[in-house]
């Protein structure tokens, strides 16, 4: 019932002084039921108040007990605490009930809160209660005390027989056997709970409140008593504070979690720190109490840890029932032989799993259906990795041991398992594995967490991704700024898979994720929204950085790698992004453009980044183009570009056997004795190099760019810089050329290309040093046009090449409109002919393709003397790859000595 009793000056309160009321208003119990001093406000039961003991003394109280307790008188309620003797006086009162008697101990010397206890005694709430003082000595204080107040004795400690007499003598009529609270009978299905809390208050408070729940209560007040309570008898659930006098909670949640009947364990405490919790977590605790908040709320928590208890009890007693092997255990059993090949399943390790039928699981093998993953949610590489596998092969026992079993459709569920070894006729048969689900022992925060993460990944799942989106979307309409949704996917994941594997594949996924994470900044969210897609919100973007943002998230996922066939082989990822800002749309368009522009990204070759722009975002675009626009001209001014070369190795000046390929300075071009006629190709690529001397992908700064209007001029920085070069070389370069790729915005732009033919043919015959590279994937905007200037070009001694043949749609369209000389194939094919059969036919065929139409075919991404044999029995005519020769400073090589004497060895150049 609730009640209020409101403070008055001219009242007994009115009369502390003012250190005792603060005093008072610190009460423990004040806090947790939600009075003061001022105003007592309590939610209460109706137990009967029977007698209140209050004694600080840990040592007399006990023996106070056991004197009433010989003489048959119930103790009743208990405090060590004079102010919370005040608080539980002054609730009493407010119910309309007094307590029959108190026994109060009094100190050595007179403190503040025994005299604000004795004020209420004397003239407050407790002034008709009939009393006992006990003390070692009777001092004037307690002398005048006494004697003025009415139904009062005083009794001497050495005297401490004589109490029982003094209360029989204050209470002549009163049925002293009487329990002070309802009893409730104890079943074989009462749920019992053992409090350990210090204070007297809190923990009658909470007694009276489980037990009008219908729980069996015990309480204690130290560590040591609370062993003792324990050893004396089981309990379900101990609920621990986490300071007490003489230890923490955590100590005792550690002692009790490692025995194998283990109650439900929870910690109590008055405020909320995270490293506590944590700590008590960590060691046994399952789930976290707070005093001040609802007791509704604190049922409701109980009810969870009851309902855990009856659950294990229920399987506890099934246990008990089985016969045999069955017999022993709880949930689920199933058999593997020795090679973890399972043999049978119980029909409740079915149900648990979700399998239909145990003929779907004979012959499998559990690590592939049952347990892939390990305890912390990794996929185990292998069988032999999980303490499972291990247990199988090495015919091993385990017991208790939790993990993760995954369930028919993907879903994985925390269990506890045991692995007997199965011996016949002293043979070891295999092994029996008895588990059970133990979701219901799962905290509410772990079971929040899996509702919002991917359980392979770690990660967000798609559904708290959505949310955090729609989130930042409301923030973005409301204060403005910018986000940027990005929609992550790996390229060729289904290769990578048929490739590699489940597990394997699986790993790679969780290796994404960590690189992602990684390179996350504060405030930015990553999600796994679909297999091999990840969504990454970014907040607090600035526009013109976003291309940088994004590009550094695809270098870093280009680092990962996997294993096939004996090699190792890195990864890239196509990046959709999808600008939040205030004008947003809904969530769904969001992340739906996103998703448009990775596959426009994939569509340009893959391991690209495009940013969407949709008709009404024109000043999006024109934000991200106009910074950029400043930037490169601002390059290009101060000549902040550097310039690579990477060799494309012509196959007739390389060895058929690796030992007699040279490799002189990390570049393999030729064997010791190279053919005097072989025609040697270099690749140029560019970087940008920052004002704070970073260099900056062309995967960046390219698409802007191109949207900037800079890309022609960047072409004709290009192409002037290596006609100077081949000026320099002029006379020892007849077997050298350049490659460099011309980009579809200077394809379209009639006067660029004017520009290009000019400068060529002022070049005194240099022009057929040079090689231009047209990406397959270029939209042209005139294909006639495109066509012309090729044509002119080519009359002037220039070649084309069609780079990346075979990623989109217009390979054979551009093969049949574009006189070019020679066809570059995407690397990825030629990256997987190792492994992959269809891989080679592809390249064979793009080889025999081009060489029916008189081209010569190139091969990229050659990273492996294994990748160059296949490549050379497909027909290519040229290879490039890093096995060959990493991109190197064109500034840094001496041609000169290089085609002088190619029978020499090649000179120290730097890298």
């Amino acid at each position: 019932m609730s009640f209020a009793a409101n403070y008055s000056p001219s009242g007994a309160l009115g009369r502390l002084s003012a250190q005792n009321l603060q005093f008072a208003e610190r009460s423990p119990l004040a806090t947790k039921f939600g009075y003061d001093a001022l105003s007592l406000r309590v939610q209460w039961g109706t137990p009967l108040p029977g007698i209140l003991i209050v004694e600080r003394s840990a040592t007399l109280g006990h023996l106070l007990r056991r004197t009433l307790a010989a003489a048959q008188i119930e103790a009743g309620t208990e405090t060590s605490g004079y102010l919370e003797a005040v608080d539980l006086l002054k609730a009493e009162q407010a119910r309309g009930q007094s307590f029959t008697l108190i026994l109060l101990g009094a100190p050595a010397r007179v403190n503040r809160e025994f005299a604000a206890l004795l004020e209420v005694l004397r003239h407050g709430e407790g002034v008709n209660t009939p009393l006992i003082v006990m003390a070692h000595e009777k001092t004037v204080e307690l002398e005048d005390f006494t004697q003025k107040r009415p139904q009062t004795q005083f009794v001497p400690w050495a005297n401490f027989s004589r109490i029982p007499v003094s209360v029989r003598t204050l209470l002549p009529n009163a049925n002293l056997v009487s329990p002070a609270r309802p009893a409730h009978p104890r079943s074989a299905d009462t749920i019992s709970i053992l409090l350990v809390d210090d204070s007297q208050s809190i923990r009658e408070a909470y007694r009276r409140l489980f037990e009008r729940a219908g729980y069996d209560v015990a309480t204690a007040d130290t560590l040591r008593h609370a062993a003792a309570a324990i050893e004396a008898r089981h309990h379900d659930i101990v609920i621990v504070d986490y300071f007490l006098p003489d230890g923490n909670g955590e100590e005792l949640c550690r002692k009790l979690s490692g025995k194998p009947d283990a109650p439900a364990l929870a910690i109590i405490t008055g405020t909320y720190r995270e490293e506590i919790i944590k700590r008590c977590i960590d060691a046994g605790a399952s789930e976290c109490l707070f005093k001040n908040e609802a007791n509704e709320l604190t049922l409701a928590r109980v009810r969870t840890l009851a309902k855990q208890v009856q659950s294990q009890k229920s399987v506890e007693a099934e246990r008990q029932r089985l016969d045999g092997i069955l017999g022993s255990v709880g949930d689920g059993v199933f058999g593997v032989d020795n090679d973890g090949v399972i043999t049978f399943m119980n029909p409740t390790g079915l149900r648990l799993l979700d399998w239909p039928d145990e003929a779907e699981l004979l012959g499998q093998s559990a690590h592939a259906k049952i347990h892939p993953l390990l305890e912390d949610g990794r996929p185990a590489a292998e069988a032999l990795e999980s303490a499972l596998g291990r247990a199988y092969a090495e015919g091993q026992s385990l017991n208790a041991y939790e993990t993760l079993f995954r369930m028919r459709g993907g879903a994985s569920i925390p269990i506890e398992c045991s692995v007997l070894p199965l011996a016949i006729q002293q043979r070891r048969e295999g092994s029996v594995v008895v588990f059970r689900d133990i979701s219901g022992r799962k905290s509410a925060e772990r079971l929040r967490w899996e509702a919002t993460h991917d359980p392979l990944t770690g990660v967000l799942n798609l559904r708290e991704f959505q949310s955090v989106v729609t989130e930042e979307i409301q923030r973005r309409r409301e204060g403005g700024g910018h986000a940027a949704a990005l929609h992550i996917d790996i390229d060729r994941y289904s290769y990578i898979l048929d490739t590699i594997g489940v597990a394997q594949a699986e790993q790679l996924l969780v290796e994404v994720a960590g690189a992602i994470q990684k390179l996350m900044r504060t405030g930015d969210v990553v999600a796994r929204i679909d297999g091999d897609e990840f969504g990454l919100l970014l907040g607090n973007v600035q526009l013109e950085s976003l291309y940088t943002l994004a590009d550094g998230f695809r270098e870093v996922l280009g680092q990962c790698h996997y294993a096939a066939n004996g090699s190792r082989r890195n990864m890239t990822v196509s990046i959709g992004v999808a600008v939040i800002g205030k004008g947003a749309p809904p969530i769904e368009q969001v992340l739906d453009h996103a998703r448009h522009a990775c596959q426009i990204a994939k569509q340009r070759g893959r391991d690209q980044i495009e940013i969407y722009v949709g008709d009404s975002d024109t000043r999006v675009a024109h934000a991200i183009a106009a910074g950029w626009t400043d930037r490169l001209r601002a390059a290009l001014d101060e000549g902040r570009f550097v310039l690579l070369v990477e060799p494309i190795v012509t196959l007739v000046a390389l060895p058929t056997i690796e030992a007699d390929i040279v490799q002189r300075n990390g570049w393999r071009i030729n064997g010791a004795h190279p053919p005097q006629h072989a025609e040697y190709l270099f690749e140029v690529l560019i970087r940008m190099v920052a004002t704070d001397g970073r260099w900056i992908s062309p995967r960046v700064f390219i698409p802007l760019a191109e949207q900037a209007g800079m890309m022609p001029k960047i072409d004709l920085w290009i192409l002037q810089r290596l006609l100077r070069q081949l000026e320099s070389l002029k006379g020892i370069t007849h077997n050298l050329a350049f490659n460099f790729n011309l980009s579809n915005a200077t394809l379209g732009d009639a006067h660029a290309l004017a520009q290009i033919e000019a400068s060529l043919r002022e070049s005194n015959g240099l022009a057929q040093r040079l090689v231009f590279e047209i990406t397959e994937t270029s939209q042209l905007a005139s294909v006639p046009r495109a066509r012309a200037f090729i044509s002119a070009m080519k009359k002037l001694g220039s070649r084309f090449a069609l780079d990346d043949f075979g990623t989109g749609f217009s390979s054979f369209t551009h093969l049949r409109h574009l006189p070019v000389d020679l066809v570059k194939i995407e690397g990825s094919f030629v990256e997987g002919m190792v492994g992959s059969d269809m891989d080679r036919k592809m390249v064979a065929s793009i080889a025999q393709l081009a060489h029916s139409f008189g081209l010569k075919v190139v091969g990229e991404h050659v990273n492996s003397f294994e990748t160059l044999a296949a490549l050379r029995a497909c027909g290519a005519d040229f290879a490039q790859g890093h096995y060959l020769g990493e991109p190197r400073q064109l500034v840094d090589i001496d041609f000169s000595e290089l085609f002088v004497r190619q029978e020499t060895a090649l000179p120290k150049t730097a890298a």
